[in-house]
């Protein structure tokens, strides 16, 4: 940008339409009597173009003497934005006083959050950081965090590390709990079924298996005992009792997970109407501060959206969002369809139920899909199956029994 666009972008400039036919006279003129003119773009009966404020009413003259009308299409520059601020004195110390409130509140912790932690309530430790001073409203520069680290191991002995950290006005207390042993391989423990199928192959490693391929089992049936039974002597002596052991091994059987489907003939369609209202919430650091909006939806049917806009990025050193919540209005109507496209649509009911009940990384052997009689006028059903195979067996301790 050149020195002279400079001095205007600060003193302020016209964007200016020129009508008529002779804009290019008009123009011509302007640069004969050295008034600055750029970012000039015309056409056969009209121009636009960049002019000071000062050279405007040397331009008129120019505007009478060419045939040309002028009009005013905007003002730029440092001088009319402050010009328009100064007209708008509220807004503008509402603005300072909003950024200026935020920036006060930035130097406090305003909440207290937990990650890491599994077995530990968040609430009880955010109650031990509180006893050790740590709570909303604190200065952060009050705040020694590896001090409160080492207060919270020393209150919770299921703490095996404590780190705190500083997220704008959120303090996160980052935790890592105790690992407790994993129960010993010695110890015994049977194999019981995970779910319901039909025995196709068993694999013994340890134990005494319950069940042969052809079984039909049921879950939570003993499939392989976590024993040792000795073979019988053939000198008649006595035989030792059972040795309990941890069952291992493997029981592979069919397994069928099957959903059902429904479709009515007349189906009900959900069709927005238009119609909808929403609420405003203002976020700072996730948290909601302020609410508005019409919270009371006046709809008995609707469907509802939200939308997350962020403010003040890059500004302020926490997040402030503006939280949409929309609810929108919705008409039922009536649709009647054909009997195949009735089927079609129960079909896909069923295999949704089906496969959501399908374990991650099973295979499929077979489907089968059938008709099925709803018992109600004016339905249609269908009954997707779907076949696998499976290891089955799944530990169960036996209490050393």
């Amino acid at each position: 940008m050149s020195i002279p666009k400079i001095r205007y972008a600060v003193t302020g400039y016209l964007e200016i339409s020129v009508t008529g036919r002779a804009t290019e006279k008009f123009i011509n003129l302007a640069m004969q009597e050295g008034i600055p003119l750029w970012n000039i773009r015309h056409g056969p009966e009209y121009a636009v173009l960049n002019a000071d404020v000062d050279s405007f009413f040397d331009l008129r003259h120019l505007a009478k003497r060419s045939g040309c009308r002028l009009r005013i299409k905007r003002r730029a520059g440092l001088a009319f934005l402050i010009s328009r601020l100064i007209r708008r004195r509220g807004l503008v110390i509402g603005l300072l006083f909003f950024v200026t409130t935020l920036y006060t509140l930035s130097s406090f912790v305003l909440f207290v959050s937990v990650e890491g932690n599994e077995r530990i309530d968040s609430e009880h430790i955010r109650r031990l950081a509180a006893d050790a001073g740590a709570r909303p409203g604190v200065p952060k520069w009050r705040l020694n965090k590896d001090e409160l680290a080492h207060q919270l191991i020393l209150a919770e002995p299921e703490l095996a590390w404590v780190g705190v950290q500083m997220r704008g006005t959120r303090m996160v207390i980052e935790v890592k709990e105790k690992i407790k042993p994993p129960v010993a391989l010695e110890r015994p423990g049977h194999l019981v079924a995970a779910k319901d199928g039909l025995v196709y192959r068993v694999m013994v490693i340890s134990g005494v298996a319950r069940v042969a391929p052809g079984d039909t089992v049921s879950k939570g049936q003993l499939l392989i005992e976590g024993a040792l039974r000795p073979q019988a002597q053939q000198d008649g002596t006595a035989i030792p009792q059972a040795v309990a052991v941890r069952a291992r091994g493997e029981v592979w059987a069919q397994v069928w997970y099957e959903g059902y489907g429904e479709a009515a003939l007349v189906e009900t369609e959900r069709i927005p109407t238009g119609r909808h209202v929403s609420v405003w919430t203002l976020l700072i650091d996730g948290q909601p501060v302020l609410r508005v909006g019409r919270q009371q939806i006046p709809y008995i049917d609707y469907e509802r959206s939200a939308v997350r806009s962020a403010l003040f990025r890059g500004i302020l050193p926490f997040p402030v969002e503006l939280l949409t919540e929309s609810s929108y209005e919705i008409e039922r109507r009536k649709q009647r369809l054909a009997p195949e496209q009735a089927r079609k649509l129960a079909a896909e009911r069923a295999r949704f139920l089906a496969e959501s009940q399908l374990p991650a990384g099973v295979a499929v052997l077979s489907v089968t899909v059938t008709d099925q009689d709803p018992g109600r006028e004016g339905f249609v059903g269908v009954r997707h199956v779907l076949e696998t195979r499976e290891n089955i067996a799944k530990d169960e301790d036996s209490g050393g029994d």
